[in-house]
């Protein structure tokens, strides 16, 4: 069995909340059922890790988050065994190397925590006004860290402007 993109599960469930928006009656229940699942499904998911850590250890735990799905659902249920800022960093690290040497200019500023904002910087010369640049970040962040909300950049100013030094021509010699 193939596993769900977690992107496609967000949607539908964003759909079918929004199908329900003409009786606010059942939306209202429906956002309940929602709660009230994730409630569950996140009780059991603890207990899941509890018991992996207990009769593996700690390296089990994070082979599990490894897998993308997994570490989705461990993210949205505050479980994932590492932290924020260090996954957004692995993230960055991951464009950096897909990018080749555009990537080179790429640098994280900080993670917001509290909003689940990522800031990161991009100097001049590494592609900082292309587009691609930017969606190879964005991809590789929400694969490391799926709460993150939003990656906003900031481009370095340029340095000066270098001075080029060009070689003279010849002069000619003197009274010849």
């Amino acid at each position: 069995m193939e596993p769900p993109e977690t992107e496609r599960v967000a949607e539908s469930i964003a759909e079918l909340l929004d199908s329900m928006s003409a009786d606010p009656a059942a939306r209202e229940a429906g956002e309940d059922l929602v709660r009230v699942l994730m409630e569950f499904y996140g009780a059991g998911l603890a207990q899941m890790v509890s018991i992996v850590r207990l009769g593996s250890g700690d390296a089990l735990v994070h082979r599990l988050a490894a897998d993308p799905l997994v570490a989705a659902l461990l993210a949205l249920h505050d479980l994932h065994p590492v932290d924020l800022p260090t996954r957004v960093g692995h993230g960055i690290d991951t464009a950096r190397r897909r990018l080749g040497h555009h990537g080179a200019g790429i640098s994280l500023e900080r993670v917001d925590t509290h909003t689940g904002t990522v800031h990161v910087a991009l100097a001049p010369g590494c592609g900082s006004s292309s587009d691609t640049v930017r969606d190879v970040v964005r991809t590789a962040v929400s694969e490391l860290a799926p709460e993150v909300v939003a990656v906003e950049f900031v481009t370095e100013p340029a340095g000066p402007a270098l001075l080029q030094i060009g070689v003279r021509p010849p002069s000619s010699v003197a009274g010849s």
